[in-house]
């Protein structure tokens, strides 16, 4: 299959096509998590090459990402339930999420907002942790008053 790359130019108001090699670029890529049906070009990846648009694109994933973990772990923390599969799946989550804004994250964001980040995913982390910990004490001490 012959796959065709195009180009958007600013300053001349086309659409160049032509082939590129995409290994070549320095750039932030990632694929667009568009649903809404489409009868036109289907966009599978996409490398952004300006920092500018590498930094709001990356800081809005972060933005989100951050507020779904927030949001879980108050549901965590509000939830009275005896399951600690999910918690522990969470935290092994926010670690992978950890680790990927250290090597991929970190070479297009500047290092204030990488710590920024970091020290709020320690604290999600930490949350996380203590209801681990509060769930398996009450297990043990449960455990423990049976005969």
């Amino acid at each position: 299959m012959n796959e065709r790359y195009y180009i958007c130019d600013k300053k001349h108001k086309d659409v160049i096509y032509g082939y590129l090699d995409y290994h070549e670029l320095k750039g932030f890529t990632f694929t667009p998590q568009n649903k809404v049906p489409y009868d036109g070009i289907e966009v599978s990846e996409l490398v952004l090459v300006k920092p500018k648009f590498i930094k709001n694109v990356l800081k809005k994933k972060t933005k989100k990402k951050l507020n779904e973990y927030f949001a879980y772990l108050l549901s965590v923390l509000d939830d009275d339930d005896d399951d600690d599969t999910h918690l522990s799946l969470v935290i092994d989550d926010v670690e992978r999420y950890k680790k990927l804004i250290i090597n991929k994250y970190s070479k297009f964001l500047d290092k204030a907002y990488i710590q920024n980040l970091l020290k709020r995913v320690n604290i999600l982390e930490k949350g996380f942790k203590d209801k681990l910990n509060e769930l398996v004490m009450n297990q043990k001490q449960s455990y423990g008053r049976r005969r």
